[in-house]
Protein backbone atom coordinates (compact mmCIF):
# COMPACT_ATOMS: atom_id res chain seq x y z
CA UNK A 1 0.00 0.00 0.00
CA UNK A 2 1.37 3.23 -1.07
CA UNK A 3 0.32 5.07 1.97
CA UNK A 4 1.79 2.39 4.56
CA UNK A 5 4.83 3.15 2.63
CA UNK A 6 4.38 7.14 3.31
CA UNK A 7 4.01 6.81 6.83
CA UNK A 8 6.60 4.49 7.28
CA UNK A 9 8.99 6.37 6.03
CA UNK A 10 7.60 8.96 7.74
CA UNK A 11 8.11 7.47 10.99
CA UNK A 12 11.63 6.48 10.28
CA UNK A 13 12.59 9.84 9.58
CA UNK A 14 10.88 11.09 12.48
CA UNK A 15 12.67 9.07 14.96
CA UNK A 16 15.82 10.81 13.70
CA UNK A 17 14.64 14.47 14.63
CA UNK A 18 15.14 16.00 18.17
CA UNK A 19 11.83 16.00 20.49
CA UNK A 20 10.85 19.49 19.27
CA UNK A 21 9.41 16.78 16.34
CA UNK A 22 8.18 14.01 18.25
CA UNK A 23 4.42 15.35 17.27
CA UNK A 24 4.45 15.19 13.68
CA UNK A 25 0.98 13.79 12.56
CA UNK A 26 1.92 10.41 10.92
CA UNK A 27 -2.15 9.54 9.88
CA UNK A 28 -5.66 11.24 10.14
CA UNK A 29 -8.91 9.25 9.59
CA UNK A 30 -11.78 12.21 9.75
CA UNK A 31 -10.68 14.72 12.10
CA UNK A 32 -8.87 11.80 14.41
CA UNK A 33 -5.09 11.93 14.28
CA UNK A 34 -2.05 9.96 15.12
CA UNK A 35 0.98 11.54 16.41
CA UNK A 36 4.59 10.11 15.97
CA UNK A 37 4.75 10.18 19.82
CA UNK A 38 2.24 7.97 19.72
CA UNK A 39 4.00 5.59 17.72
CA UNK A 40 6.75 5.77 19.36
CA UNK A 41 5.36 4.80 22.78
CA UNK A 42 4.40 1.28 21.51
CA UNK A 43 7.77 0.89 19.62
CA UNK A 44 10.45 -1.27 21.90
CA UNK A 45 13.93 0.30 22.17
CA UNK A 46 17.09 -1.42 21.31
CA UNK A 47 16.28 -3.33 18.31
CA UNK A 48 17.48 -3.11 14.92
CA UNK A 49 16.19 -0.13 12.38
CA UNK A 50 14.24 -2.53 10.38
CA UNK A 51 12.35 -4.56 13.75
CA UNK A 52 11.33 -0.97 14.63
CA UNK A 53 10.14 0.15 10.86
CA UNK A 54 8.27 -3.21 11.03
CA UNK A 55 6.20 -2.55 14.26
CA UNK A 56 5.63 1.00 13.39
CA UNK A 57 3.73 0.01 10.46
CA UNK A 58 1.92 -2.40 11.93
CA UNK A 59 1.09 0.18 15.14
CA UNK A 60 -0.50 2.89 12.15
CA UNK A 61 -2.19 -0.12 10.30
CA UNK A 62 -3.80 -1.55 13.47
CA UNK A 63 -4.63 2.71 14.26
CA UNK A 64 -6.00 3.26 10.93
CA UNK A 65 -7.81 0.23 10.56
CA UNK A 66 -9.56 0.26 14.12
CA UNK A 67 -10.69 4.27 13.54
CA UNK A 68 -12.67 3.46 9.92
CA UNK A 69 -14.26 0.54 12.14
CA UNK A 70 -15.11 2.86 14.86
CA UNK A 71 -16.48 5.22 12.76
CA UNK A 72 -18.72 3.13 10.02
CA UNK A 73 -20.04 1.39 13.72
CA UNK A 74 -21.23 5.03 15.47
CA UNK A 75 -22.67 6.08 12.03
CA UNK A 76 -24.35 2.92 11.30
CA UNK A 77 -25.74 2.04 15.16
CA UNK A 78 -28.79 3.58 16.14
CA UNK A 79 -29.13 6.36 18.17
CA UNK A 80 -30.94 3.84 20.96
CA UNK A 81 -27.67 1.37 20.46
CA UNK A 82 -25.32 4.68 21.26
CA UNK A 83 -26.91 5.32 24.50
CA UNK A 84 -26.92 2.10 25.86
CA UNK A 85 -23.08 1.73 24.86
CA UNK A 86 -22.22 5.16 26.61
CA UNK A 87 -24.47 4.31 29.57
CA UNK A 88 -22.24 0.80 29.50
CA UNK A 89 -18.64 2.75 29.15
CA UNK A 90 -19.41 5.43 31.70
CA UNK A 91 -20.52 2.81 34.40
CA UNK A 92 -17.18 0.40 33.52
CA UNK A 93 -15.13 3.61 33.68
CA UNK A 94 -16.48 4.69 37.27
CA UNK A 95 -16.53 0.85 38.87
CA UNK A 96 -12.49 0.90 37.00
CA UNK A 97 -11.66 4.21 39.13
CA UNK A 98 -13.28 3.20 41.96
CA UNK A 99 -12.19 -0.18 42.09
CA UNK A 100 -8.86 1.09 41.57
CA UNK A 101 -9.04 3.50 44.55
CA UNK A 102 -10.07 0.56 46.82
CA UNK A 103 -7.44 -1.62 46.40
CA UNK A 104 -5.00 0.87 47.03
CA UNK A 105 -6.74 2.20 49.94
CA UNK A 106 -6.72 -1.52 51.08
CA UNK A 107 -2.90 -1.91 50.62
CA UNK A 108 -2.20 1.10 52.70
CA UNK A 109 -4.15 -0.01 55.78
CA UNK A 110 -5.91 -3.38 56.02
CA UNK A 111 -3.35 -5.87 57.64
CA UNK A 112 -2.46 -9.28 55.61
CA UNK A 113 -0.70 -10.70 58.26
CA UNK A 114 -2.88 -13.74 59.57
CA UNK A 115 -1.71 -15.41 62.95
CA UNK A 116 -1.28 -18.85 63.55
CA UNK A 117 -3.63 -18.21 66.57
CA UNK A 118 -6.66 -16.71 64.18
CA UNK A 119 -6.37 -19.49 61.98
CA UNK A 120 -6.34 -21.80 64.90
CA UNK A 121 -9.24 -20.31 66.59
CA UNK A 122 -11.44 -20.36 62.90
CA UNK A 123 -10.92 -23.43 62.66
CA UNK A 124 -11.69 -24.95 65.96
CA UNK A 125 -14.99 -23.23 65.55
CA UNK A 126 -15.84 -24.04 62.35
CA UNK A 127 -14.54 -27.43 61.66
CA UNK A 128 -17.61 -28.84 60.80
CA UNK A 129 -17.23 -26.88 57.62
CA UNK A 130 -13.77 -28.75 56.47
CA UNK A 131 -14.77 -32.13 55.80
CA UNK A 132 -12.79 -34.29 53.67
CA UNK A 133 -13.45 -35.21 49.99
CA UNK A 134 -11.21 -38.14 49.68
CA UNK A 135 -8.55 -39.95 52.35
CA UNK A 136 -5.41 -38.05 53.34
CA UNK A 137 -2.58 -39.89 54.80
CA UNK A 138 0.70 -38.83 55.96
CA UNK A 139 3.60 -41.43 56.99
CA UNK A 140 7.18 -41.91 56.21
CA UNK A 141 8.82 -44.80 55.11
CA UNK A 142 12.53 -45.85 54.00
CA UNK A 143 14.39 -48.01 50.83
CA UNK A 144 16.26 -50.21 51.57
CA UNK A 145 18.52 -52.86 49.57
CA UNK A 146 17.37 -56.70 50.49
CA UNK A 147 21.26 -57.37 51.97
CA UNK A 148 21.40 -54.39 54.03
CA UNK A 149 22.39 -55.62 57.86
CA UNK A 150 20.27 -52.69 59.66
CA UNK A 151 17.22 -53.97 58.87
CA UNK A 152 15.96 -54.43 62.39
CA UNK A 153 17.37 -50.94 64.05
CA UNK A 154 16.30 -49.12 61.18
CA UNK A 155 12.13 -50.63 62.05
CA UNK A 156 12.72 -49.63 65.19
CA UNK A 157 13.80 -45.86 64.94
CA UNK A 158 10.96 -45.42 62.30
CA UNK A 159 8.68 -47.32 64.36
CA UNK A 160 9.37 -44.91 67.01
CA UNK A 161 10.78 -41.87 65.36
CA UNK A 162 11.75 -39.92 68.42
CA UNK A 163 14.53 -37.09 68.05
CA UNK A 164 17.35 -39.60 68.51
CA UNK A 165 15.70 -41.48 66.19
CA UNK A 166 15.71 -39.27 63.31
CA UNK A 167 19.38 -38.57 64.12
CA UNK A 168 20.64 -42.10 63.78
CA UNK A 169 18.08 -42.51 60.66
CA UNK A 170 20.22 -39.24 59.44
CA UNK A 171 23.41 -40.67 60.04
CA UNK A 172 22.90 -43.66 57.72
CA UNK A 173 20.99 -42.11 55.17
CA UNK A 174 23.85 -43.07 52.77
CA UNK A 175 22.53 -46.66 53.07
CA UNK A 176 19.22 -46.12 51.68
CA UNK A 177 18.17 -45.88 48.25
CA UNK A 178 15.75 -43.69 48.71
CA UNK A 179 13.77 -42.40 51.90
CA UNK A 180 10.64 -39.47 52.74
CA UNK A 181 10.80 -38.79 56.44
CA UNK A 182 8.62 -35.73 56.69
CA UNK A 183 5.30 -37.04 57.71
CA UNK A 184 3.48 -33.76 58.67
CA UNK A 185 2.67 -33.26 55.06
CA UNK A 186 -0.76 -35.08 54.27
CA UNK A 187 -0.86 -36.86 50.46
CA UNK A 188 -3.97 -38.61 48.68
CA UNK A 189 -2.91 -42.22 49.74
CA UNK A 190 -2.47 -42.64 45.61
CA UNK A 191 0.35 -40.18 46.01
CA UNK A 192 1.57 -41.74 49.11
CA UNK A 193 1.92 -44.89 47.82
CA UNK A 194 2.78 -44.11 44.35
CA UNK A 195 6.43 -43.68 46.27
CA UNK A 196 6.94 -47.53 46.92
CA UNK A 197 5.10 -48.83 43.80
CA UNK A 198 1.84 -49.09 45.24
CA UNK A 199 -0.37 -47.10 42.90
CA UNK A 200 -3.46 -49.37 42.86
CA UNK A 201 -6.26 -48.54 44.78
CA UNK A 202 -6.70 -52.48 45.79
CA UNK A 203 -3.21 -52.58 46.65
CA UNK A 204 -2.91 -50.06 49.13
CA UNK A 205 -6.69 -50.01 51.02
CA UNK A 206 -5.51 -52.10 53.11
CA UNK A 207 -2.40 -50.58 54.50
CA UNK A 208 -4.69 -47.48 55.24
CA UNK A 209 -4.83 -47.44 58.82
CA UNK A 210 -2.84 -45.30 61.42
CA UNK A 211 -0.13 -46.04 63.13
CA UNK A 212 0.23 -49.18 61.20
CA UNK A 213 4.06 -50.33 59.99
CA UNK A 214 4.82 -52.72 57.53
CA UNK A 215 7.14 -54.34 54.82
CA UNK A 216 6.64 -54.37 51.34
CA UNK A 217 9.45 -56.71 49.29
CA UNK A 218 10.06 -56.58 45.96
CA UNK A 219 13.02 -58.60 44.11
CA UNK A 220 15.65 -55.81 44.38
CA UNK A 221 14.77 -53.73 47.57
CA UNK A 222 12.38 -53.65 50.83
CA UNK A 223 10.52 -50.50 51.62
CA UNK A 224 9.77 -50.18 55.25
CA UNK A 225 6.87 -48.00 56.01
CA UNK A 226 4.90 -46.49 58.95
CA UNK A 227 1.89 -44.46 58.21
CA UNK A 228 1.32 -42.39 60.70
CA UNK A 229 -2.21 -41.24 60.57
CA UNK A 230 -5.55 -41.36 58.47
CA UNK A 231 -8.26 -38.92 57.51
CA UNK A 232 -10.31 -40.70 55.97
CA UNK A 233 -13.31 -39.30 53.66
CA UNK A 234 -16.26 -37.09 55.47
CA UNK A 235 -14.29 -36.60 58.15
CA UNK A 236 -12.06 -33.13 59.66
CA UNK A 237 -9.98 -32.36 57.24
CA UNK A 238 -6.07 -31.66 59.22
CA UNK A 239 -5.39 -28.17 60.14
CA UNK A 240 -2.56 -28.01 57.81
CA UNK A 241 -4.23 -29.26 55.23
CA UNK A 242 -7.25 -26.11 55.30
CA UNK A 243 -4.38 -23.94 56.31
CA UNK A 244 -3.92 -21.64 53.06
CA UNK A 245 -7.79 -21.99 53.04
CA UNK A 246 -8.39 -20.49 55.97
CA UNK A 247 -6.05 -17.82 55.39
CA UNK A 248 -7.75 -16.84 52.83
CA UNK A 249 -11.26 -17.16 54.88
CA UNK A 250 -10.11 -14.56 57.23
CA UNK A 251 -8.35 -12.19 54.97
CA UNK A 252 -11.54 -12.01 52.99
CA UNK A 253 -13.75 -11.19 55.82
CA UNK A 254 -11.01 -8.53 57.29
CA UNK A 255 -11.13 -6.87 53.58
CA UNK A 256 -14.94 -7.13 53.94
CA UNK A 257 -14.93 -4.94 56.82
CA UNK A 258 -12.64 -3.18 55.64
CA UNK A 259 -14.65 -2.28 52.84
CA UNK A 260 -17.62 -1.76 54.86
CA UNK A 261 -15.58 0.67 57.17
CA UNK A 262 -14.79 2.52 54.14
CA UNK A 263 -18.12 3.06 52.62
CA UNK A 264 -19.22 4.49 56.10
CA UNK A 265 -15.75 6.71 56.08
CA UNK A 266 -16.78 7.90 52.69
CA UNK A 267 -20.51 8.84 53.54
CA UNK A 268 -19.78 10.65 57.09
CA UNK A 269 -17.27 12.51 55.81
CA UNK A 270 -19.03 13.80 52.52
CA UNK A 271 -22.10 14.85 55.35
CA UNK A 272 -19.57 16.42 57.20
CA UNK A 273 -18.37 18.32 54.81
CA UNK A 274 -21.58 18.80 52.90
CA UNK A 275 -20.87 17.64 49.79
CA UNK A 276 -23.44 15.27 50.05
CA UNK A 277 -27.23 16.44 50.54
CA UNK A 278 -30.66 14.36 49.54
CA UNK A 279 -33.43 16.49 48.37
CA UNK A 280 -37.24 15.09 49.80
Amino acid sequence: MRYAFLLLTLFVFSCQLNEVSSDKVVARVYNHYLYVSEVNEHIRTNIPSADSASMAKNYIDEWIKEQLLLEKAVFNLNPSQQASLESLIQQYRNDLFIKTYQEEWLKSRMDTLVTVQEIEAYYSENKQNFKLHQDLVRGRYVQLPLANFNKASVSRALRRFNESDRNYLDSISLQFNSAYLNDSIWFRPQAFFSRINRSSPKEYDRYLKSKRFFEIEDSIDLYLVFVEEVRRRNEIAPLSNVTPTLKQILLNKRKLEAMRQFDSDILEEAIKNKTLEIYE
